[in-house]
């Protein structure tokens, strides 16, 4: 989240800190490097060291060797690469490597340094280290940031590990701890499907580590990165990740080579295309969870009028809706004037809608403006008067419980939330259609909620914080961002259709399967909606129908209280209920396959919609 311009951080990895750490910082600013990534002990091989007490070598003499303010904002420090003791450690190798690791990042806390490195897990089984990290973890690190080092791919002389998975392991054990962030180094091999680099770009990857030996030289004999790897480091400049440079070789006249490879990263990163404007209005709210609006049980404040107002799209759509349903009922011979009801008018773009395409077709047309809001009404009367709305009448009433004069020949809504249903449109249009014409038309006419899952560590974090089941049973409108979709199915949940003639039930229930298409771990779903207004015209959030442009609607996001990972091709079965009584609706969810969970929310317990 956060709004702003990113900002490009650029550090250089050194195998050694050499005698003179303020030399060395001088030289990495004058290159202009912004921070330097060091050893913060003195490389020892394992043998070397007896059993017994483990004894710290600092690789700088003292704490003294620069100031604070430096080692907290210019210096990342890494540890021991020996740290996990790895499958098959004797009793005294595993005490060992435990007993270094609370000693070095006790020395490492100490300095206050800006950022810790741990070395990369040896393989998807770092059982040990990872029990060992996590007893650090509750007695406190003093870091603005600790990373482990992960490999995109791990080279251990067998078959090549996915890093992701090395790294999905170590978190499961590590509990999902937010605090833990990856450093993630390019390596020559990528994974060599797509979708398994996307992964990625949900995971909290806080650095990534470019060695110079993966660059290569193009026919002017500068470092470049292969197509790849370039797009992806383009991609992972998104998440505000700062780079690392790790390899360069120092000596007479190695500074202007060196220059090229942050210039090259530089370069790359200026040339990213500039934010649209809906970019810019999405910023903020990247990852922010928000709880989904209620108009029926609550009223909405000017603000939240405004911003929907402004919407580019919406009101286009419904305008040129109307105009196709008005101008098929003067060709179908309708007496004039025609009559039409905006149910939920709020402060008025759809009485605007209405007044514009009724002149376009040529209709001669009389409206009713019905709004439960009072201080809506109060703008809806303010307008009649001031823009001379001689046809409109403004009604302060609930849409549910009001007559009509006479029955109207259309009725126009706009009352759908992000998951379609989920503010209460049907029950609402249901209420309302009593004051419809037998050959009447709804606008919109239809409207289907879609599902898929999603992998969110960050917003399944969030919601963890609040140490509650009340808020993983709760559904929330929000912006992904730092997130990944292990599935391209999009399947479809609820559907209504309006007007409801019988009116028949809005309870439903739905079984939906999804294939993964790589191994992944699930934190909930991603729910969207795809409506249609009239005549084949629709206002959709579905990416796969998405309306170019149109903001007035983020996604939702249910989450599941426990993370479900699945295997590649495996399928992940849930159940979707929205059920009522007199007070409320609500929605419960549940997973079958590959194991069950809990059901979610039951009889709403934790989060429904009032009526």
């Amino acid at each position: 989240g956060g709004s702003g311009e990113l900002a490009l951080h650029v550090g250089r990895e050194y195998d050694s800190a050499g005698g003179d750490l303020r030399g060395l910082l001088q030289g990495a600013s004058d290159a202009k490097f912004d921070f330097v990534v060091i050893p913060l002990f003195h490389r020892r091989p394992l043998p070397d060291i007896p059993a017994g007490e483990y004894e710290l070598q600092p690789s700088t003499a003292s704490d003294l060797a620069v100031d604070s303010k430096t080692w907290n904002s210019a210096v990342v420090g890494t540890l021991s690469d020996w740290l996990d003791p790895g499958d098959g450690a004797t009793p005294a190798r595993r005490e060992l490597c435990r007993d270094a690791l609370e000693k070095e990042l006790n020395w490492a806390s100490h300095l206050g340094v800006y950022g810790i490195v741990l070395p990369p897990p040896q393989s998807p089984h770092s059982e040990l280290y990872a029990a060992a990290l996590n007893r650090q973890m509750l007695s406190g690190i003093c870091t603005t940031q600790l990373m482990v080092r992960i490999p995109l791919v791990r080279d251990n002389g067998g078959p090549p590990i996915d890093g992701w998975r090395i790294w999905n392991n170590f978190r499961l054990l590590c509990d999902n701890n937010a605090k833990l962030q990856v450093a993630l180094e390019l390596t020559a091999d990528l994974p060599s499907r797509e979708r398994e680099l996307e992964r990625w770009f949900a995971e909290p990857v806080r650095a990534v580590i470019v060695p110079a030996d993966i660059f290569l030289t193009n026919k002017q004999g500068f470092p470049v990165l292969s197509k790849r790897h370039k797009a992806f480091l383009l991609q992972m400049f998104k998440y505000r990740v700062q780079v690392v440079i790790q390899g360069l070789v120092d000596g007479d006249g190695t500074a202007t080579d060196n220059e090229k490879y942050i210039n090259y990263i530089a370069r790359l990163f200026q040339g990213r295309p500039p934010l649209t404007s809906q970019e810019q209005f999405e910023l903020p709210y990247h990852d922010y969870l928000q709880a989904p609006l209620q108009p029926l049980q609550d009223d909405l404040e000017s603000q939240t009028y405004e911003t929907f107002e402004k919407d580019p799209v919406k009101y286009v759509q419904y305008e040129e809706a109307i105009f196709r349903c008005l101008q098929k009922k003067l060709a179908a011979g309708k007496a004039q004037p025609l009559a039409a009801i905006v149910v939920g008018a709020g402060r008025g773009p759809l009485v605007v809608a209405l007044r514009t395409a009724a002149e376009r077709a040529g209709a001669q047309l009389r409206i009713w403006a019905v709004e439960k809001n009072p201080n809506a009404v109060i703008t809806l009367r303010h307008r009649v008067k001031l823009e001379g709305w001689s046809n409109v009448e403004v009604v302060s009433q609930d849409m549910r419980f009001w007559s009509a004069p006479q029955l109207a020949d259309l009725i126009v809504s706009e009352l759908l939330g992000s998951f379609g249903d989920n503010e209460l449109s049907p029950e609402c249009v249901d209420g309302a259609q009593k004051n419809l014409a037998k050959d009447g038309v709804c606008i919109p006419e239809k409207y289907t909620s879609y599902l898929t899952p999603v992998t969110t560590p960050k917003l399944w974090n969030d919601v963890k914080n609040f140490s509650d089941v009340a808020h993983f049973e709760t559904a929330y409108v929000v912006k992904f961002h730092q997130a990944f979709y292990p599935s391209s199915e999009i399947q479809e949940c609820f559907s209504f259709t309006h007007p409801n003639w019988e009116l028949s039930s809005n309870d439903r229930y739905e079984e939906i399967e999804f294939t993964a298409e790589v191994e992944a771990l699930v934190h909930g779903f991603a729910g969207y909606f795809h409506c249609e207004l009239y005549d084949g015209l629709a206002v959709s959030i579905q990416p796969q129908t998405y309306s170019e442009g149109m903001f007035s609607w983020f996604p939702i996001f249910f989450p599941l209280r426990t993370p479900v990972y699945l295997r590649e091709g495996h399928i992940l079965r849930s159940h979707w209920w929205r059920c009522h009584n007199d007070r409320k609706v609500w929605y419960e969810w549940a997973v079958s396959l590959p194991t069950p969970s809990p059901v979610h929310n039951p009889a709403g317990r934790s989060y429904y919609i009032g009526k």
